[in-house]
């Protein structure tokens, strides 16, 4: 593919236009343009030939301009908005002029190449006035022709006022709509109000089927032309984790697929406690509470009270607590002597019985929250069979208790055993109720 027309052409090509009854300073349309926001979109046309009208009757005036003047600003205005380092493949085919001296009906000015604006805009400067007949027809089968070894998708963009051009251009657009199908879509922009020339140009975009036609004075403002480049080349806006918010407005790119997401594309975070939804085990954290990586309130003693609930913070790990966080102590701060019948032995054994463990457990928990407290374990019998085997037998329930509550950590220095027997009876042992009584394990505390 060629960048640029031989120097000599160009040459001869100049001479043509300066030729016609245009001149080189005409004025143009000012144009501040505006920049596509390509980054985020896929691409969805990747080559452009773009079709300017240079023929005599772009001489004529339009509005305060020369319809050339137009023509050649919109073609500048599209090459400085159209994206670069995107890979799109343009040429700039111009017909027009006295085909005796250019040896051509059109000719390919830029490209077809890798679009570069510097290069795109040098070679439309060398377009210096209109001249000569009006072979568009030529022109869009040359640029059907310049874009036959492509890949991907084409757009012809036609700039012109569509005037006396019989109905050869019609025809030339259904070929080339032939040759590429769905692969090509027309873009004719009209320049001035020629009611057949809008006819025509109507015409050819419905060939094309997937362009549109557009008027020229639409496209002086940056932000229109904007939007007429982004509909010619960009296709669906870039969703790279497909959640719905397209990259370019994604503040939070890569969210697993099926997460929702606000309209910044970030998970939704319901309770604000900046975990989201999707990772949150404990949703509806009230707000300002501080939490964990998987959203639950801090649990800082591990009592599974969360803090900013938590009265009793610190609680010594494993003790039982109550909903406020507060130890559930069986050991009354308020007395002196703890009294159990709850802690059962085997029969005529110190031997502790499994049911006792729960409540050994909680003596434990009590003695840890209080680290101060020193006891002494009392046994206690009914006067059932021999004293002294009762004496004895009391003594060793009770160093059996020491030794559980040891065995759970509670120092040695802080535990006594003693056995009493049914020395100390707090009930009538006359009677089955009394007896049970009796049998007892107490803790008296001991400064």
């Amino acid at each position: 593919m060629k960048r640029f027309i031989t120097k000599t052409s160009v040459l001869l090509m100049a001479g043509a236009l300066v030729s016609g009854c245009a001149t080189t300073d005409a004025p143009e349309p000012n144009f501040t343009p505006v920049e596509v926001a390509a980054g985020g979109y896929a691409l969805k046309t990747t080559n452009a030939v773009i079709i300017l009208d240079a023929s005599s009757s772009m001489g004529e005036s339009y509005q305060e301009w020369q319809k050339f003047a137009v023509a050649k600003a919109t073609v500048r205005n599209l090459a400085a908005t159209m994206p670069m380092g995107m890979g799109i493949m343009s040429g700039l085919r111009v017909y027009g002029r006295d085909a005796a001296i250019a040896g051509k009906h059109s000719v390919l000015f830029y490209g077809v190449d890798t679009f570069d604006r510097s290069g795109f805009q040098q070679a439309l400067a060398t377009v210096t006035g209109p001249g000569g007949r009006s072979p568009l027809a030529d022109a869009i089968k040359g640029a059907a022709c310049d874009l036959q070894d492509l890949g991907g998708n084409h757009a012809v963009i036609i700039v012109s006022d569509g005037k006396n051009m019989g109905s050869t251009p019609a025809v030339a657009a259904a070929n080339a709509k032939q040759t590429y199908g769905d692969r090509l879509c027309i873009f004719p922009v009209l320049v001035g109000d020629d009611e057949g020339g809008r006819v025509l140009l109507e015409e050819i975009a419905a060939i094309g089927g997937c362009g549109t036609a557009t008027n020229a004075d639409a496209l002086l403002d940056g932000k229109q032309m904007a939007a007429f480049v982004t509909d010619v080349f960009m296709g669906k806006a870039l969703d790279a984790d497909k959640d719905g918010v397209p990259d370019h407005l994604d503040r939070c790119p890569g969210t697993p697929a099926g997460v929702a997401v606000d309209a910044s594309g970030c998970p939704l975070d319901a309770d604000k406690d900046g975990v989201p939804d999707f990772k949150d085990k404990c949703p509806g954290t009230p707000a300002g509470v501080a939490v964990d990586a998987d959203g639950c309130p801090l649990d800082t003693d591990k009592d599974g009270v969360p803090d900013y609930l938590d009265k009793c913070p610190g609680t010594p790990p494993g003790v039982k607590v109550d909903a406020h966080g507060c130890p559930i102590t069986v050991l009354d701060a308020s007395a002196t002597t703890w009294t159990f019948d709850n802690i059962n032995f085997d029969v005529g054994k110190a031997d502790i019985q499994r049911s006792s463990y729960e409540v050994l457990d909680e003596i434990s928990d009590a003695l840890i929250v209080n680290p101060e407290l020193k006891v002494v374990v009392e046994g206690h019998t009914d006067s059932t069979g021999n004293r002294a085997l009762n004496v004895d037998l009391s003594q060793q329930r009770a160093q059996a208790v020491v030794d559980y509550l040891v065995n759970k950590g509670i120092a040695s220095s802080r535990l006594s055993a003693i056995g009493y027997g049914p020395d100390r009876p707090i009930a009538d042992n006359g009677t089955s109720d009394g007896r049970a009584k009796n049998r007892r394990v107490q803790f008296t505390k001991v400064d």
